[in-house]
């Protein structure tokens, strides 16, 4: 039973990604390809998740799944001290990917319903059960770090500081 609770959310994102695909199919869809971008962007999407995956097990002590194994400790180092959700970027990367080398206009359908999504599930669950676990904490957090873009200019004025 445990399998089937971790294993739902990558199965439906699988079959999703195989619907958009087929959808490419059965439209006579075909859009640019450009392996020599998505190569280089998969493995920085990669790379992003498994070091997200490594502060979650590490420091959070917990998993990744939003369902399965929350973390114990809010996790604020590392991509997360630049934006909240810094594993959704490692993960959109992935899809533009798979867009980009796959030459698929299914797929970009796809990646703006994951955007979409994005936009309703993290301030409407996941944010909310980060609050109610973590509190004030969570709360200071939310201050500090933007929930998507960083902040560039506040990080150079903050290094212009301290350098004059």
């Amino acid at each position: 039973m445990i399998v089937l609770r971790i294993l739902w959310l990558p199965a439906l994102v699988l079959l999703v990604t195989l619907a958009w695909l087929w959808l490419d199919r059965l439209m006579g869809w075909k859009g640019v390809q450009l392996p020599w971008v998505a190569i280089p962007l998969a493995w920085l999407g990669a790379a992003l998740i498994v070091w997200c995956a490594i502060l979650f097990f590490r420091h959070g002590q917990g998993s990744p799944h939003p369902f399965v194994a929350k973390t114990k400790r809010l996790v604020t180092s590392g991509p997360y001290g630049v934006v909240r959700n810094p594993m959704m970027w490692g993960v959109g990367a992935e899809i533009v990917a798979v867009c980009l080398y796959l030459g698929s206009v299914g797929l970009w359908f796809g990646f703006a319903c994951f955007l979409f999504f994005l936009h309703f599930f993290v301030p409407g669950y996941e944010e909310r059960d980060m609050e109610r676990r973590f509190g004030q904490e969570y709360r200071e957090y939310c201050r500090r770090v933007p929930r998507w873009v960083p902040r560039l200019r506040r990080r150079q004025a903050k290094s212009a500081a301290a350098s004059g």
